[in-house]
């Protein structure tokens, strides 16, 4: 009878040391996948700020299109445009102050 019990306890942790060394396992696994899904999100996240930028560059490039006339009027647009960077310069130079 005691034989029979010895055998039994030697089962039991056979199948307990299996048992941990499945749930070790799992772990390493677990946390190697959440390694990688937060690298996944920071690709995403790269990646979405790149199209925000991409949409950005467009919209401008769009808008350089469409001030694009006669060489006349680009000529103008452009010295509007300098006037006003002057002009916010100054505005900053004396809040500077």
């Amino acid at each position: 009878m005691t034989n029979r019990y010895e055998e039994l306890i030697s089962a039991f942790e056979k199948r307990l040391r299996k048992l941990i060394s499945e749930y070790t396992s799992l772990l390493d696994q677990n946390k190697k996948l959440k390694a990688e899904l937060d690298r996944k999100q920071t690709d995403l996240m790269i990646a979405h700020q790149e199209i925000l930028e991409l949409r950005k560059n467009y919209d401008h490039l769009q808008i350089a299109r469409n001030m694009g006339g006669s060489e006349a009027e680009r000529t103008e647009s452009k010295q509007k445009i300098s006037k006003m960077v002057r002009e916010i310069d100054k505005c900053l130079a004396l809040l500077d102050e």
